[in-house]
């Protein structure tokens, strides 16, 4: 590349500046980018101006920086490093440079880095992280749209609809579906999977399952509970509080003494004629309150925690409002961290999924800060 496609910073990065990078380079060492650049195979086969490492600091610095382009967020990165080694010379490539080095670099680094460094933050005193002995998380799911182009159709479709090309007739982007694990005492994502728009929920959320286990209480809304989850999910060892919709059928089979009572979640034909039972649950229902005081609608939750004595219902009904915490983690990751109806930037799927876990990635080190 010619002296014409490139610049060279002196000491360019501002306070603000330092400390947005700073941030990036405290929540994720250099040794840990190293790491999951040699696990993901994206090292470099020769010298070049922007080594893998370099690379992967500049994807997270465009997450932080949103409203930029590429070369001028690279050159606030070039400017925080250069003050950071006192002075010493940084070449910024030109955006076309920059670009390649992106897809030669592709997602998989960026996905690593979140499943090696974004676990929970909450402590045994961090308010609303334990419930008796149990982390409680939340689970749930959102959507963010991506560059309107025929291969992000292609890739992940969207609500609207196609021409022969793959591309968008009217209205509306292609969409990527996260669904995401939150610890709802620090607002933290602590587990993610990425699909197409027409990926369900249910179908990202098996993926998250191996993550579950004993020590856990997790928070789901109505969209989730269903024989084959709810048996999946309740198998890792994890307890489960979900609300269900009025329509599913919870026969009351014991009444018990704080006035819930247990149920029985009915296989799906086809697996009960191969012999699988019922699985027993507790369903908890209350009333929300107008504000003279009057019942308005009904809530039923179901969950795996039998014992009337070790888990109330009043305290169950309670703590499911701890569920709103994933909404405003995804309110704050997808408005205040990317920008409101801000698109991602990429043009490819490859790019696309790259962004988005280094969104995943910036938005845990801002909660981690802020726990701090």
């Amino acid at each position: 590349m010619g002296r014409a496609g490139q610049q060279v910073l002196r000491d360019e990065g501002g306070l603000e500046d330092r400390i947005s990078v700073g941030l990036l380079a405290r929540a994720f060492p250099r040794a840990t980018v190293e790491a999951v650049v040699e696990a993901a195979k994206a090292r470099e086969q020769r010298t070049r101006m922007l080594p893998s490492w370099l690379v992967v600091y500049y994807v997270l610095a465009l997450a932080l920086f949103m409203d930029m382009g590429g070369g001028r967020v690279m050159r606030k990165l070039a400017g925080t490093l250069t003050w950071a080694a006192r002075g010493v010379a940084v070449v910024v490539p030109s955006e076309e440079a920059l670009s390649r080095a992106r897809s030669r670099l592709g997602p998989v680094p960026l996905r690593l880095l979140f499943e090696a460094a974004c676990g929970p933050l909450a402590g045994p005193e961090t308010p609303g992280g334990f419930w008796c002995g149990r982390r409680v998380l939340s689970v749930d799911g959102t959507t963010l749209d991506v560059q309107d182009t025929a291969a992000n159709w292609a890739r992940f479709g969207g609500p609207g609809t196609a021409d022969e090309s793959g591309r968008a007739v009217a209205g509306g982007f292609p969409q990527v579906r996260v669904v995401a694990l939150a610890e709802c005492g620090t607002r933290a994502l602590i587990a993610a999977r990425l699909g197409s728009y027409a990926t369900s929920e249910k179908t990202l959320t098996l993926q998250l399952l191996p993550l579950l286990g004993k020590g856990m209480l997790v928070l789901a809304d109505r969209n989730f509970p269903g024989y084959d989850l709810w048996g999946q999910a309740a198998a890792t060892g994890a307890d489960l509080l979900w609300r269900v919709g009025s329509s599913f059928p919870l026969p009351v089979v014991t009444v018990l003494s704080d006035g819930s009572y247990l149920s029985t979640l009915a296989p799906p034909k086809k697996l009960a004629r191969a012999g699988a039972a019922p699985i027993v649950v507790r369903v908890v229902e209350h009333h929300l309150l107008a504000a003279d005081g009057t019942p308005t609608e009904t809530f039923a939750l179901i969950t795996t925690l039998l014992d009337v004595e070790g888990a109330p219902a009043a305290e169950l009904a309670e703590l499911y409002h701890a569920r709103w915490q994933i909404e405003n983690a995804f309110g704050a990751f997808k408005s205040q961290l990317k920008g409101k109806g801000v698109v991602l930037r990429s043009k490819t799927p490859d790019g696309a999924e790259q962004e988005l876990w280094a969104l995943l990635c910036a938005y845990h080190a801002i909660r981690e800060l802020i726990c701090a």
